[in-house]
Formats: C-alpha cells, structure tokens, sequence
C-alpha cells in the first residue's frame, strides 16, 4: 500500500508540472497540433449550438472550423499577430505552471476558467475550518467585476492541490454542483460569494 502511495506521489510532480514556461506544439493559426486538444481548449469558448455544429463536421472541415474561430477573435487584423491567440497562449502556460496536479493545469477547472476570463479582480483563499462537512479543506473564490460580474468558487476536495469548479455565478454554462455549500460547513458566510 505504500508502495502504491510513493509511485502516485512521485508520478504527481513528474506530471506536467514545470516552473520553466511551456512551449505548446502549435500547427499554423492554432495553440495545439492536436485536433482533440485544440477542440478542448476551443470548446471554453463555444457555445452549445456551436458544440454540436461541430461534432457534425468531417477532421478537415473541423481544422477549418477552429481557424475560423481564431480568426474572428482576432482584435486587430492589421496586424501579423492575433493578439487573442497570443493572451490564449500565455493564459494556457500560466495555468500549466500554476494549476498543474496530476494534469494539464490548462484542463483543470482553474486553468478553463482562467483561460476563459484572466486573471481576478479579486482572490479570497480560504479554509472551510472544523465545521465542514468532512476535514478542513482549502477553498478560492474568485471574482470578476469590471467588465462582467462573476464568481467562482473552487474546493480542494482531495486535498492535493486540485481545485474543482463547486460553484459559479454569472455564468450559466459552468454550473455548480447540487449541493455546494455543504462542502463549505454550516458557519460559512454567503456574502463572501458578493
């Protein structure tokens, strides 16, 4: 049983955690050579109808789909960059330098939603104390106030540095789990989410 706990132990800090910047595999026009990957990191973006378009397309028709989206997001296109493209890139190694555990800190529930909105206009890390459902576990909440009014509350449920999604407001699509707030124990304060 130890052995087993050393090898997942030692596997965890090999796993795709890096304090050196990442260099993404890109294909022309897009963030990863990956079709998969590249729908995944899209797919943040896309809305439901979108989503379903596109499960319909061929593998070609599907590159040519992803393109398209990078294109439109570009804000300038005077220029040779899409500076869309390129905050996406350095929001996707940020999340793999910060939010990697046992995965790509771009496929955690952190990493999305970093990757979607940027950085917070405020953090509040937290412990849910003694009075939680189980044992203590560290909480984030993030908030976005200036250009939209958004919340997310992130737990640390197995307590190895992987923060999952429990709850959102302001954005539909992202959800909350049924019963979030009884992760958090019975003293905490909702007005912490305003």
């Amino acid at each position: 049983m130890i052995k087993i706990i050393f090898i997942l132990i030692l596997s965890g800090i090999f796993i795709g955690i890096s304090a050196d910047p990442v260099t993404l595999p890109q294909k022309e026009g897009h963030v990863f050579s990956n079709l998969k990957d590249e729908y995944k990191l899209v797919s943040y973006y896309l809305s439901r109808n979108q989503k379903k378009y596109y499960k319909k397309l061929d593998e070609e028709s599907k590159w040519k789909y992803l393109s398209a989206f990078w294109g439109a997001q570009d804000q300038n296109s005077e220029t040779e960059d899409n500076e869309f493209l390129l905050e996406v890139i350095a929001r996707i190694e940020y999340s793999n330098k910060h939010f990697s555990h046992f995965t790509k800190g771009w496929e955690t529930d952190m990493g999305r939603i970093y990757i979607k909105h940027g950085e917070p206009f405020e953090i509040l890390e937290l412990n849910t104390g003694l009075y939680a459902k189980s044992t203590p576990k560290d909480y984030q909440i993030w908030k976005y106030r200036i250009s939209w009014f958004q919340t997310y509350l992130f737990i640390d449920l197995q307590q190895h540095g992987n923060y999952r999604l429990i709850f959102s407001d302001g954005f539909e699509e992202e959800g909350s789990y049924e019963y979030w707030e009884r992760y958090l124990g019975y003293i905490f304060d909702v007005r912490l989410l305003q």
